[in-house]
C-alpha cells in the first residue's frame, strides 16, 4: 500500500478531537488522545496493522495529529483461557502507531490510556498485552512503560531455546502457524501507588 493509499484510508476517519480554532494564548498540542469507536479505528488498522481491523472492542482510543488519526489502541476482554473472565482484566488487542505520530508517541499514548482506563473502568484491575518477536515487537515499549514480563509456558520455552512453540498449539485455524508471543501485564494499582 502506498503512502497515497494510506492517506485516503486514514482521511476517511479523520475528525477534530478538540474544538477548532486558533488555539488562543495556549495552543493545543498537536497530538491528542481521545476515545474512539471501532469504526473509526478500523480504517487505520486496515491500512497499517499486520492483523488488520477488529469486529468488536471494550474500549478504543485514538491518537490524532491535528485532524488525522495517526495512532490507535483497541482493548477487549482477554481471550486466553487461563486469564480471568470476570471483567477484571483487559487485553490490548491492537496497538497501531504510525511514523506520523512522532517521537515518544507510544509511551505517551500508553500512559494516557492507562490513566483513562483506571479513571473510567473501575472494575478493571490488570492490563495484559502480547508482543510478537516475529514481527519485530520486542516489548521495549512495555518495559519502558513499567509493564512486567509475564511469560506463558510458550514464552518460557521461547526464552529457553529461541524457538518455543506457537500459541494455539500451532494454529488457530488449522492452516496458519502462529508464533510464540511474549505476555506483559500491568496492575492498575501501580498507578494508585505512584500518586
Amino acid at each position: 500500500m502506498t503512502s497515497d493509499d494510506r492517506a485516503v484510508v486514514v482521511q476517511r476517519v479523520a475528525r477534530l478531537p478538540f474544538p477548532a480554532g486558533d488555539g488562543g494564548a495556549s495552543p493545543t498540542p498537536r497530538l491528542q488522545f481521545t476515545h474512539a469507536s471501532v469504526g473509526e479505528v478500523n480504517g487505520l488498522l486496515a491500512a497499517e496493522h499486520y492483523l488488520g481491523p477488529v469486529r468488536s472492542a471494550r474500549r478504543c482510543f485514538a491518537g490524532w495529529l491535528d485532524d488525522v488519526m495517526v495512532a490507535c489502541q483497541v482493548w477487549r476482554w482477554p481471550t486466553a483461557r487461563m486469564l480471568p473472565s470476570d471483567g477484571s482484566w483487559l487485553e490490548l488487542s491492537r496497538w497501531c502507531l504510525t511514523p506520523d505520530a512522532g517521537r515518544n508517541a507510544g509511551s505517551r499514548m500508553m500512559a494516557w490510556a492507562r490513566r483513562e482506563l483506571a479513571r473510567t473502568d473501575h472494575t478493571v484491575t490488570t492490563l495484559v498485552s502480547y508482543s510478537d518477536p516475529v514481527h519485530g515487537h520486542t516489548g521495549a515499549l512495555y518495559k519502558a512503560s513499567g509493564w512486567t514480563y509475564s511469560p506463558t509456558h510458550h514464552g518460557q520455552r521461547y526464552d529457553a531455546n529461541g524457538r518455543g512453540y506457537p500459541s494455539g498449539h500451532g494454529s488457530w485455524d488449522g492452516v496458519t502457524t502462529q508464533s510464540p508471543k511474549h505476555r506483559w501485564t500491568y496492575p492498575l494499582s501501580k498507578l494508585e501507588a505512584a500518586r
